[in-house]
């Protein structure tokens, strides 16, 4: 398995935090919905990937309290290059993503990538009950 998909925790600002969430072990980036992307301030962008099912070695709490899926919302500061292809879509897009080397992140799917080179990431985790969630307004914002 390639180095950047098994590290990509290690990428973030705040990977501490979620080192040990998935026992260990690193979720792909694979199969994920592309639920929100904002553009923020100057400088940033807030992405928001839903994993379709829980990842393995998710904590026993998040199936306890009846969560079937979990988002990653990626803040991503200090941006040098921004790279969008493709158009709006109705619904969400199923979409892969890719964290490599200094700074890159990429999301790729069939119809609409986006590439782009930060300073710094910081990630949250948002575990659900696809059933009953709604998308909270303006979650980037702290």
């Amino acid at each position: 398995m390639n180095e950047n998909k098994q590290n990509w925790i290690g990428r973030l600002s705040n990977s501490i935090a979620l080192e040990n969430t998935f026992g260990g072990k690193q979720p792909s980036l694979d199969r994920l919905r592309l639920a929100q992307l904002v553009m923020g301030e100057i400088g940033d962008i807030h992405i928001s990937l839903t994993f379709l099912e829980l990842p393995e070695n998710s904590p026993a709490r998040w199936v306890r309290k009846g969560c079937d899926r979990v988002q990653l919302r990626l803040s991503f500061y200090d941006l040098k290059k921004l790279t969008v292809i493709g158009g709006s879509h109705e619904g969400n897009l199923d979409v892969s993503a890719t964290f490599g080397p200094e700074g890159a992140f990429k999301i790729s799917s069939s119809q609409f990538n986006i590439e782009l080179r930060y300073g710094f990431v910081t990630a949250d985790l948002y575990p659900f009950n696809s059933t009953v969630f709604e998308e909270p307004i303006a979650w980037y914002r702290r």
